[in-house]
């Protein structure tokens, strides 16, 4: 469709040269100064151009895209710049070509005779009629009229962030008669899409699929719907990997020792690196849980949340290791830690008799093997290291699958 009707466009430009040349060559300054005056005397231009009133008046419209600026999630907006191919006839505008000199055509002022009063309904800006200044009107002689408004659009959109950043944004631009109703203009377009052939490729955005929807009830409405699909490798690299790199780091503390005394510190800086990073995409998308919380959102908060419960399980390790040997430790962990370190000899003696192997799993009577809050702190460590990264594949791995289920 879009070939068929690029070749058509270049058919256009080629014969409208041709007018011209025909037209510089064949008519003379007079002659067009008698046409322009027989033309526009006594023309009224605020009248529609139809020999019966009755009959509405047929409208052909296009839009041509020629760049996408941005798309703002946070307000909600998309803007571009474009240009729309208006036709109609004008009955008034009608003349013989042999009467002057074969004139095929002439370029005429765009307020000098009627034109549609276009104006983008869901814009973002103050609403104007489409007029651009010193823009002039093309009339051939059968009374056809070609019309080309050029427009800075910013229209409204709602932005779905779901998905971010492998999101695709469905936005549409709606254009309206303003102040005529469906008896008086009848809309018509030529194609089912939005013509992209002057498109200029955008950084951030793929635009994937357009459409155009004619709507003639009521006000005489075209609208042109975009597909707009994100290109994500910027903030996958800039955002979702440092956020998965931090978070496999913070796990990592409990791999410190607590002799040391940095992984207090060291837990802190990453958790305020994930802070960081929250704020940075909560600046990217809007405050919106419509019509639903952000995927990334969610998943940095999970992330935040176990930044903190890390922070805590530090302290808590801490607090063990720096107890008192005097310090009654509980039945309950001594059972644990007993357990733990059976474990951890299992597997790592693999030559040993079977009743030296019942020699470290024996069942605590009190006069087996000393537990010390030491050991207390360090299988506090196991058990917190084994949860914190069942928890982050999980996290993680449903952030994944829920933009997976998204993008099919």
């Amino acid at each position: 469709m879009g070939s068929k009707y690029n070749k058509k466009a270049n058919c256009t430009a080629a014969f409208i040269c041709v007018l011209f040349f025909t037209l510089t060559d064949a008519a003379s300054f007079n002659v067009m100064n008698t046409l322009y005056q027989n033309l526009t005397s006594g023309h009224n231009k605020y009248l529609r151009p139809e020999v019966d009133l009755d009959d509405p008046t047929v409208i052909t419209i296009q839009f041509v895209i020629i760049n996408l600026h941005e798309i703002n999630a946070v307000e909600g907006t998309v803007s571009m710049t474009g240009y729309f191919d208006v036709v109609w006839t004008d009955n008034s505008m009608i003349w013989t070509t042999t009467d002057y000199d074969n004139a095929w055509y002439v370029i005429l002022p765009a307020d000098a005779i009627w034109k549609p009063p276009l104006i983008n309904s869901n814009s973002a800006k103050e609403f104007s009629i489409f007029n651009p200044d010193d823009l002039s009107l093309y009339v051939l002689y059968d009374g056809q009229v070609k019309w080309l408004p050029a427009q800075n659009l910013k229209f409204t959109c709602d932005i779905d962030i779901t998905y971010f950043p492998f999101d695709t944004q469905v936005c549409s631009m709606q254009i309206i008669a303003w102040g005529f109703s469906t008896f008086d203009i009848s809309f018509n377009s030529p194609l089912s899409t939005v013509h992209t052939s002057s498109y200029s490729t955008n950084s951030e955005w793929e635009l994937s699929k357009t459409s155009v929807n004619v709507s003639n009830t009521i006000t005489p409405t075209v609208t042109y719907t975009f597909h707009f699909k994100r290109r994500p490798m910027f903030l996958l690299m800039t955002l979702i990997i440092p956020v998965i790199f931090l978070a496999l780091l913070n796990i990592g503390v409990f791999l410190l020792p607590t002799e040391s005394g940095e992984r207090f510190g060291f837990s802190v800086t990453l958790l305020l690196a994930v802070v960081v990073f929250l704020t940075i995409a909560q600046g990217l998308l809007p405050a919106s849980a419509v019509p639903r919380l952000s995927a990334i959102c969610v998943t940095l908060m999970i992330d935040l949340v176990m930044s903190g419960l890390i922070v805590g399980s530090i302290i808590v390790s801490s607090r063990f290791y720096y107890r008192s040997d005097d310090e009654q430790i509980p039945n309950w962990m001594k059972k644990i830690v007993l357990y733990q370190l059976c474990f951890r000899e299992k597997n790592k003696v693999h030559d040993l008799g079977n009743e030296e192997k019942v020699d470290h799993c024996i069942a605590f009577n009190g006069d087996t093997k000393k537990i010390t809050w030491q050991d207390v702190s360090k299988t506090f460590d196991t058990i917190s290291l084994i949860f914190y990264i069942v928890a982050f594949i999980a996290g993680n791995l449903m952030f994944i699958i829920d933009v997976a289920q998204g993008m099919a």
